[in-house]
């Protein structure tokens, strides 16, 4: 039986996460409010020389006009106008997993375009596989995405979702476009051609950072069993006790990833119970991250940088290597 003194901390840690939450929707929505129009992005001249250049220019087409589908909704949330919305919300394993009709219509989209200008590629989508499994990843030219990243965030109104894209050759991923339409973000990246935001050069700055000066992130998503959320509880408890500058919560395991590549954030992590991630929550973000120059492996060490697997469910990517032994010297011994 937990003590009020454990049960308080628990509550404590949970207020961190949620006023830390709150910050950063505040922090988002100054920022899209000196968003110019959407549709004026520029796809970098580095990538234009990759040969993923035509992946790109479709990914950025289709993730945009995915965006703005989202775009009214959130603008409107908390007015009257939200009235004149119906998200046709439908649950899926549980009623914390659930999708609105405008993931499945981003979905469909997105989907018809990749094929009409790539017929002979193969698909693997949130919503189309839903809680069936997930197809394996071949050799074949394969696109993953997801239509609607942080889902709950988009349904709350909440600034911090996003559109996904990332394509794989030969059973790795090599290109990932994200698009955060309420922030005015657009986030592209090319294996071996480095990342961008907003057509600028992500550029590594904290290389060094250790976990007592670092801002760790890590998503409850839909575990609801006892046991687990003690274990993930566990974890940033030891992680705060041990000392960090902050513990985050974004609800877009995408934008956390794009988050460590920019150094908002220095680490995230997930995976310790059955909240662990799937390929298209990692793939475009990967392929950011790592070209950005951050390191991303599985909690379990059944993979490294080079050889990263989109279908572990755990993984912590961070700022610096060092940073990520000792968060998985905290998170590993809790894993379920």
């Amino acid at each position: 039986m937990a003590t009020r003194s454990t049960e308080a901390q628990t509550i404590g840690l949970v207020a961190t996460s949620v006023a830390a939450g709150a910050a950063l929707c505040y922090a988002a929505l100054s920022m899209s409010k000196r968003t110019t129009s959407p549709h004026k992005y520029e796809i970098p001249d580095a990538i234009q020389a990759s040969p993923f250049k035509e992946h790109v220019r479709l990914a950025v087409d289709l993730a945009i006009t995915a965006g703005e589908n989202m775009r009214a909704y959130c603008e409107e949330k908390g007015t009257e106008a939200e009235l004149g919305h119906d998200l046709n919300v439908s649950t899926k394993k549980n009623p914390e997993d659930f999708c609105t009709k405008i993931d499945v219509e981003n979905e469909k989209m997105v989907m018809d375009g990749i094929l009409q200008s790539f017929p002979n590629h193969k698909i693997i989508g949130e919503e189309t596989t839903g809680t069936g499994k997930i197809p394996p990843l071949t050799n074949d030219p394969t696109w993953i995405i997801d239509p609607i990243d942080g889902t709950t965030n988009f349904a709350s109104g909440l600034p911090m979702c996003c559109v996904s894209i990332g394509f794989c050759m030969d059973g790795k991923p090599v290109m990932g476009v994200v698009y955060a339409p309420i922030t005015g973000e657009l986030y592209i990246a090319a294996s071996g051609y480095g990342a961008f935001r907003n057509a600028a050069k992500i550029v590594q700055t904290k290389k060094n950072t250790p976990l007592k000066e670092a801002v760790i992130c890590f998503e409850f998503g839909y575990a609801r069993d006892k046991k687990e959320v003690s274990a993930m509880v566990g974890v940033v408890e030891s992680i705060m006790n041990h000392g960090c500058r902050a513990s985050r919560q974004v609800g877009s395991g995408v934008l956390d990833l794009c988050y460590v590549a920019t150094g908002r954030l220095d680490a995230v992590y997930a995976g310790v119970a059955s909240e662990g991630w799937k390929p298209w929550d990692y793939c475009a973000g990967y392929v950011i991250a790592t070209e950005a120059g951050c390191v991303m492996e599985s909690l379990n060490q059944l993979d490294s940088q080079e050889s990263f697997d989109l279908y572990s469910k755990s993984h912590i990517c961070a700022q610096n290597k060092g940073l990520l032994e000792e968060v998985r010297a905290f998170a590993k011994p809790r894993m379920l």
